[in-house]
């Protein structure tokens, strides 16, 4: 894995069809796609990487996309979070709330409000983000969080 330039956005999915999507729709955009196949893989990435915005699908194998989400919030609370689903109801609606999500989005989505959103997390987080992980002595090896 190499090491991202700038922003970072982490997307997590079971399905390689949809993480390759995921890249395509964001090839041209002015920060790294990082992917990752389950939740493991997602923290482990976030451990060792200065990532701002987690895009996770719902339903996956090893667990929900919203409670990787909370996990997340919990552990990084300035980063930006997005929900991925294939299956629109009120019940993501109301775990994505309890999991501290910023934002839904339905597959398939949309690729201009895919990257809006993403753009607009950015921005969020650039103003809430810890000053110490903007430093460019942050390390990238050590300890997440």
């Amino acid at each position: 894995m190499r090491e991202p330039q700038g922003a970072s956005v982490l997307c997590v999915d079971d399905e390689p069809e949809v993480l390759s999507a995921l890249r395509r729709s964001l090839h041209h955009e002015p920060y790294d796609v990082i992917t990752a196949p389950d939740a493991a893989l997602a923290l482990e990435c976030l451990d060792r990487l200065p990532i701002e915005v987690v895009i996770a699908d719902e339903r996956m194998p090893s667990g929900s996309g919203t409670q990787l989400l909370a996990e997340i919030r919990r552990r990084w609370p300035w980063m930006g979070l997005v929900v991925l689903t294939g299956y629109p109801g009120s019940s993501v609606m109301i775990r994505g709330l309890q999991a501290g999500v910023d934002f839904l989005l339905y597959k398939p989505w949309d690729d201009a409000a895919l990257k809006q959103t993403i753009r607009r997390l950015l921005h969020e987080v650039g103003r809430s983000r810890p000053r110490d992980l903007e430093s460019p002595e942050f390390d990238v090896g050590g300890e997440g969080g």
